[in-house]
Parts: structure tokens; sequence; C-alpha cells
């Protein structure tokens, strides 16, 4: 098996140049914790791999055996390329940005110059769509549009092959996925959290989300006792889903204005 770890923007102190919501900011790492990650991932020379390798490739799965990591990072602000790229880099590691095509050279986000040198230095370049919108609220021509345009420009910016998906906003229905394998994409990363299976040629792949407060502690429990972490997991989910069902319209509401109580604290 092997765990897909999901990062957006990593803070070095600066000032952002596009604007954040509260929820926005809840997936946003400080430098100091980012590094920790790493730190803890290279010290425990956990096998850190393409999202490519890791489908094609077979690891243990014996007890004690640590989980492969892939590290992949969504939207494409510029901290990939200022902050993010050079501390991968630093510890000897590549990621997987999955990038918006609509928004490279607006403010905050990278540029095409900067992407195409990020592939350019070993990193991958995925696709995130092309407008970020809600995908289960289009109809199907615009979901072909916005998973199959934004493959064709973020492959003609780089000229190497764009080959995976990353959901924007984390809703999908069969329809995005038949556009994806319509658009040729090997695979469609989502935010439910989870391992995947080689051995099981998965096109929809889970990721653990990464959030601001995610200590290092978790990432060590997602390498080292993937066991625990499924059970732990599918309780959190469990409890989600039944939350979710009783609040219904008002979960999303309720949660982001939560989130931004506690980001004034």
């Amino acid at each position: 098996m092997f765990a897909v770890i999901l990062y957006h923007g990593v803070d070095s102190g600066g000032r952002w140049d596009r604007a954040m919501t509260a929820v926005d900011q809840e997936y946003v790492l400080s430098r100091a914790r980012f590094e920790q990650h790493l730190d803890y991932l290279a010290r425990r020379s956990v096998p850190v791999c393409s999202l490519a390798e890791c489908r094609t490739a077979s690891f243990s799965e014996s007890d004690g055996a640590l989980v492969p990591a892939v590290l992949t990072f969504d939207d494409g602000d510029v901290s990939c390329y200022t902050t993010t790229a050079p501390i991968l880099e630093r510890f000897g590691f590549r990621g997987e940005f999955f990038v918006v095509s609509e928004w490279i050279d607006r403010a905050g986000f990278l540029t095409r110059t900067q992407l195409c040198e990020l592939a350019a230095r070993g990193h991958r370049i995925q696709s995130h769509s092309r407008t970020h919108p809600l995908l289960t609220e289009l109809d199907t021509a615009a979901i072909d549009e916005e998973v199959m345009l934004s493959k064709r420009e973020l492959e003609a910016m780089v000229g190497a092959r764009v080959e995976y998906f990353s959901i924007p906003n984390g809703a999908y229905d069969a329809r995005v996925l038949d556009a994806a394998r319509r658009a040729g994409y090997v695979g469609v990363l989502n935010s439910v959290a989870g391992y995947n299976h080689p051995s099981r040629a998965d096109f929809l792949l889970r990721r653990f989300s990464a959030r601001s407060y995610t200590g290092v502690g978790e990432i060590a429990e997602i390498c080292e006792r993937p066991r625990y972490t499924a059970v732990r997991v599918a309780c959190i989910r469990t409890t989600l889903s039944a939350i979710k069902y009783v609040l219904g319209d008002r979960y999303d509401p309720l949660r982001a204005r939560l989130i931004a109580h506690k980001g004034r604290q």
C-alpha cells in the first residue's frame, strides 16, 4: 500500500498576494511545521515516491514496514515555487503539483516560467481543473472542458504528460470520473482519507489532508501504523457523515464560521 499526502500552501512568514478565507488558511502549514514533516520522512527513511512509482512498484506490507508516501500540493499558489519546492529539494524529495491552469500568472499564483522551472527541476505537474469550480454543479460538456482543457494547456506549457487529476473542492460524481478517463488521465485524486493499493489498479486515489495543525506525529502514524490509522480514519468518516446528515445544508456554513472563530483566537 501507499499513502498520498495532500498539502496546499506553505507559509514562510511573508504577505500573501491573494485573498485567503478562513477555510483556505486552515490548509496552510507554517514553514517550520512542513520542515518537521519532511525531516521525519528523511530521518526514518520513509520511501517518498512519485505517483507513477507507487502505482507500479511492489512494497512490503509486512508488520513494521514503512508505508511509502507521495507528496501532493493543490492549487499552484506561488509558495510552491518560493517555499515548498526548495524545502523538498533540500531533503532530496520531489512533489506532485496540481495546478489550476487559468490561475497561472495571476497574482499570488505560479507564473508560467516558474511552472516550467519546477518541471525542469524534477517535480511533476498535474491538473487541478481549469477554473476550480464545483464540478458536480456543471453539465457534462462543462465538466469535459474543465478536465480536458486543463490537461492540454498544462502539457503545452511544460512539454510533458499530465497524467493525474485532482478534484477541486473534493466534489465529484460518475460524470467527473468518466470525463477524466476520456481525457486520458491515469488516475484521479480525491480528498477522502485512506490508503491506496497498487495491486488494485484503482483509478480513484485517496489522500490524507495536511492542515495547519497537522503535527509530525500524525504523519508518523500514517507511515508507521497503517492498521490503527485506517480504523481511526473510518471512525472519523462515519462520525462526520452522521453530522453532515443531521445538519444538511447548514454543515458547510457552520464549519466555515467555526474555522473563522478558531482563527481569531
